[in-house]
């Protein structure tokens, strides 16, 4: 049972309070949840409350009878037919970057890197997390800073476990690693805003839609008895590419989900040199649109694909792995299709030098934002997240 609650108190059981009031019934407009227990909070509460026992704060009484008033499920994002929606019902068209926070020893909880990301307008952030990182358990104490900070800097935080990266005999671990109980008690503290992506790219070419479906249909509802009920994010096998696959199998996998509560995410590492032409990326992208299910971009860059037709060693960031971003951008706007760009940097040519290239910022500053990819994605392209990113009600 949530703590006592009364005019002047703060955080996260406040924003429980407001979220769960909004979806409720009400003659007074939606509240804002800001996690402030101020009178517009209190006149919500004093409404709900019956004539026997107006009194303006929610104690245990009033707890047990608002939490008891129906199920959740609008507590939390969700999905309606392509789109995400945040607990008001707002459309939302996420617009962000990905952010390698595990890895990163200069702010490890996004206290700095995470106001800077929202200098570009930005309502997310794809948080890049480790069950174990460099042979060591991760610290949750750590996830829950990065979340809160995400939260507190108007970003709608979606943390990935990028630990069965290509492997798909590894996305058991993943499921595990989402159902103890700390992290469990993690996502329900955050749940009115997080987004949960279950794993990074897991498998490899050689996942089959049979395989695919079954196992995501085991991670679903394995997380769902645990009482995880955010958005859940499923990323595409062949390291995210296969979009084939994710319209082969969302119908079988939203039906297998109870809460009817997915995003799928395609990254789009597709290369010039592989043969994917502008009207090629137009054309898959309304394919996937057309058969409507809510799909997203959960990766791309300027650089980062395969390099078809090129000696083995050659880079995915030298120019035989260019992707057309300009058309995804484009293309992405047109549909209404959440992205974000990877990566916000600094960090991506600690294995390939060549990959510094896909840094969007030298050292995390929006102030060094890299001319380029970097800028247009970011702030001058007619898609970029500064003229096309909306921050829901719930999230200001």
């Amino acid at each position: 049972m949530p703590p006592t609650l009364r005019v002047g108190a703060t955080g996260e059981d406040v924003r429980l309070l407001q979220t769960r009031l909004n979806a409720l019934p009400s003659a007074l407009p939606p509240l804002r949840v800001d996690g402030d227990f101020g009178p517009i909070t209190l006149k919500r509460v004093q409404e709900f409350q019956t004539n026997t026992f107006v009194h303006g704060v929610v104690d245990a009484e009033t707890w047990t009878k608002l939490l008891g008033a129906g199920p959740l499920p609008s507590a939390v994002f969700h999905t309606q037919g392509r789109y995400l929606v945040d607990p008001l019902g707002n459309k939302v068209i996420l617009r962000g970057v990905n952010k390698m926070s595990v890895w990163d020893h200069a702010d490890p909880t996004g206290a700095t890197y995470f106001r800077e990301i929202r200098k570009t307008g930005a309502n997310s952030v794809r948080i890049v997390w480790l069950i174990t990182n460099e042979g060591a358990p991760t610290d949750p104490a750590i996830l829950d800073k990065l979340v809160t900070n995400a939260r507190q800097n108007h970003l709608i935080p979606m943390v990935e476990l990028h630990d069965a990266t290509g492997k798909w005999s590894c996305l058991q671990s993943l499921v595990d690693y989402w159902v103890r109980p700390e992290t469990v008690l993690l996502i329900q503290k955050h749940q009115a805003y997080m987004l949960v992506n279950i794993g990074n790219e897991v498998g490899d070419e050689k996942v089959k839609k049979t395989q695919f479906v079954a196992a995501y249909t085991a991670a679903i509802q394995t997380l769902r008895a645990a009482g995880i009920h955010t958005p859940l994010v499923i990323d595409a096998a062949e390291w995210g590419k296969n979009l084939d696959l994710l319209d082969e199998s969302a119908a079988s996998l939203l039906a297998a989900d109870p809460d009817h509560n997915l995003l799928f995410s395609v990254h789009l590492y597709w290369s010039k040199a592989c043969g994917y032409t502008a009207d090629k990326i137009r054309s898959k992208l309304a394919h996937s649109v057309g058969l409507g299910y809510p799909l997203i971009v959960g990766e791309f860059s300027k650089f980062g694909g395969w390099p078809c037709g090129q000696p083995q060693g050659t880079s995915v960031c030298s120019p035989s792995g260019e992707i057309d971003y300009r058309t995804i951008l484009e293309t992405c706007h047109q549909h209404e299709i959440g992205w974000y760009a990877w990566e916000w940097g600094p960090g991506n040519g600690y294995t390939d030098p060549l990959c510094a290239v896909m840094d969007m910022t030298p050292d995390g500053l929006f102030a060094h934002l890299k001319p380029g990819w970097a800028e247009e994605v970011a702030i001058s392209s007619p898609y970029s997240i500064k003229n096309t990113a909306k921050t829901p009600p719930t999230l200001r």
